[in-house]
């Protein structure tokens, strides 16, 4: 999408209920696997406004986003915000607990190389939110709107190659949601809410990955683990 659209575009603000209802089961499922706590640092890369780092913030002890628009940032309530390109993360390498990104990936030239800085400045997760073309909506959305159609090529499996390829082990997954952050009418909130779970036609994919340590030996490599690893798809 072209930087000038999120120079003048302007989101629901992150106290929106529907944000709120958008972003809470999400964080939930991470919370299975990821210890959230006031020791956790979170590294929010294509922040916003804030619709993950307010939350994040409640949690987490340090949250910092980053994010190339001037005009997102400006009205994101976190307090470490950044204005820097995803590619090329300015800071130095095993800085954050937890390197996040929430639909940024369809948007970017070059996913590989994001989730590839991800890996390298995060000292043990990396987690991948994005939408599932596999969603009638998001599939429409996709071919509807030029700047969106990213997300033709975004997929459970797209994105858990690029994990894999980035040296990761990805470790759970899901395929949930249908509430939309900006589109959805609050209105429709308590039917939506019940799609909050399991479903192979959800709006949103989420991957959690971690770095492989020493405990993983070289007999059980990233193939093996790729190969596992499969099934969650």
């Amino acid at each position: 999408m072209p930087e000038s659209y999120f120079e003048t575009v302007k989101y629901r603000v992150p106290q929106h209920p529907v944000i709120e209802a958008y972003v809470r089961p999400k964080l939930q499922y991470i919370c299975e696997t990821v210890p959230l706590n006031r020791s956790t640092t979170v590294l929010d890369i294509g922040c916003g406004n804030g619709v993950y780092s307010y939350y994040f913030a409640q949690l987490c002890g340090r949250v910092t986003g980053i994010d190339t628009s001037q005009n997102m940032l400006a009205d994101n309530p976190c307090a470490n915000v950044v204005q820097a390109d995803a590619s090329a993360l300015p800071f130095q390498s095993n800085s954050f607990d937890v390197a996040f990104e929430g639909n940024l990936l369809h948007h970017v030239n070059d996913r590989a190389k994001v989730v590839e800085e991800m890996a390298r400045v995060s000292r043990r997760w990396v987690i991948l939110i994005e939408p599932s073309r596999y969603n009638p909506l998001m599939l429409a959305f996709g071919l509807l709107v030029p700047a969106e159609r990213g997300l033709l090529t975004s997929t459970r499996h797209s994105n858990f190659m690029l994990l894999a390829e980035a040296g990761l082990n990805p470790v759970s997954s899901i395929t949930t949601g249908m509430i939309s952050q900006n589109n959805t009418p609050q209105s429709l909130l308590p039917l939506l809410k019940h799609f909050d779970r399991e479903i192979w036609y959800g709006e949103y994919v989420i991957w959690i990955a971690e770095k492989l340590s020493e405990r993983c030996s070289p007999e059980h490599s990233l193939t093996q683990e790729s190969a596992e690893l499969a099934s969650m798809i």
